[in-house]
């Protein structure tokens, strides 16, 4: 599994062209051109580790009046290989990323819209992003009777480090104390706060580059769980159906 992963958010650069290009004609190969129908509306979710993306994807959904529930980045991507670099507390590499989810985003039950949860996370799958906006927006220019134009929007759900920190050892415990599997970047403070530097300068930067170009909400979820699902009731009010 090759890393190519790069700093530039560009989508005009040439190593993101070329990687999007990658990955969709490998697309069109699998399932044919005429499959590659994307959903009309995606809101791409993400936060720190412990920013309560799992615990209020429920309401997000809600409040946006979608009829599926939201695809997981962490969900897709659970191969042994994969499951080893999440331990350590890396990221996978773009290509393969950015491939089973478009992959996953074709799916006819995801039509009408969905939130992505977890994506982009790096640079290059930010820029991938412009140019997976861009790519819709040619076909359905060319085609609208079968392609959606673009419909995406960033939401941000937003701890400090120290909260980020705090709320992972906390599941670590919990979770070990259920007898359940717990991974150790949930119970090393080491591996958790280098989980949230990740995040940090990996995502966080190539994220809020995306504020011009898409919708971009945030929302605070410092607060306690009612406290927060209020917040995304307010925040996501002009996003709704």
């Amino acid at each position: 599994m090759s890393n190519t992963q790069f700093k530039e958010t560009d989508e005009n650069n040439p190593k993101a062209i070329a990687l999007f290009d990658k990955i969709w004609a490998a697309l069109e190969a699998e399932l044919g051109a005429a499959s590659l129908t994307f959903p009309r509306e995606i809101f791409w979710l993400n936060g720190a580790p412990g920013a309560g993306k799992g615990t209020h994807t429920g309401t997000i959904i809600e409040v946006l009046g979608l009829k599926t529930q939201a695809i997981v980045m962490s969900d897709l991507l659970k191969t042994p290989e994969m499951e080893a670099i999440k331990a350590t507390g890396k990221l996978i590499d773009d290509e393969t990323v950015i491939g089973m989810l478009f992959r996953t985003l074709t799916k006819p039950e995801y039509r009408d819209g969905v939130v992505v949860d977890g994506f982009p996370r790096t640079a290059g799958q930010v820029a991938c992003l412009k140019l997976l906006a861009k790519k819709l927006g040619e076909l359905a220019a060319t085609n609208p009777a079968k392609f959606f134009p673009p419909k995406f929007a960033i939401l941000m759900l937003y701890v400090t480090e120290e909260e980020s920190v705090n709320r992972q050892l906390k599941r670590g415990r919990e979770m070990k104390e259920a007898g359940l599997p717990v991974r150790e970047t949930d119970i090393d403070p080491e591996k958790t706060r280098v989980r949230y530097q990740v995040f940090a300068t990996t995502t966080l930067e190539p994220l809020q580059s995306l504020a011009g170009v898409f919708p971009y909400v945030q929302i605070g979820s410092l607060g306690s769980i009612p406290e927060t699902r209020e917040n995304i009731r307010k925040n996501l009010g002009a996003l709704k159906r």
